[in-house]
């Protein structure tokens, strides 16, 4: 026995999409908002580097990784023509 009507579940997941898209509405909204890119320094206060030299050494890495490893270059047993 069904233990909802159409017209009851149909209501359901129309709640269920208004608050999706109310969240997703809002998550954009703080995604847009550059509340963390507003930091003013002090005097005499400098940039912290640290972060950028992490993410180059991460690019770099990768980089390296890219070289040894084309794309395309995978298992190339799976090809049917391999």
């Amino acid at each position: 026995m069904p233990t909802m009507s159409i017209e009851e579940a149909g209501l359901k997941e129309m709640e269920i999409m208004n608050k999706w898209q109310e969240d997703t509405a809002r998550f954009m909204e703080e995604a847009n908002s550059s509340w963390h890119n507003d930091r003013k320094l002090k005097p005499g206060e400098e940039e912290e580097d640290e972060d950028d030299e992490a993410a180059q050494d991460r690019a770099r890495a990768l980089d390296d990784w890219k070289d040894d490893n084309p794309r395309g270059a995978g298992n190339s047993k799976l090809t049917p023509c391999g």
